[in-house]
């Protein structure tokens, strides 16, 4: 439990200075929350204030006059990275016992 809300913990504050957007409230809403199973945790990492925006901004997306806007890849990445932190973490805690 203590390895999944540390890993969800550090994405979401890597989330706070993802982007290459600047200035925007967007960045301050991340938040991570853990849910807690008879058999396994889970951490869910989102934006609270400002969830809409995830999905345009990470893909981009149609203009009213043609066109797409650009995509700033800033969600995938920190993934990606939690997730192999997370493993590590666990196979070390599993061998520590």
């Amino acid at each position: 439990t203590e390895v999944i809300t540390e890993v969800s913990e550090e994405a979401a504050s890597e989330l706070h200075s993802a982007g290459t957007f600047q200035g925007h409230k967007y960045r301050a809403g991340w938040t991570s929350e853990v849910e807690q199973r008879r058999l396994f945790n889970s951490a869910v990492v989102y934006n609270k204030k400002h969830y809409r925006l995830t999905h345009l901004l990470e893909y981009g997306h149609a203009k009213v006059n043609e066109g797409r806007t650009r995509a700033f890849e800033h969600i995938a990445p920190i993934n990606e990275k939690a997730q192999e932190r997370a493993v590590k973490k666990l196979k070390e805690a599993i061998e520590a016992i």
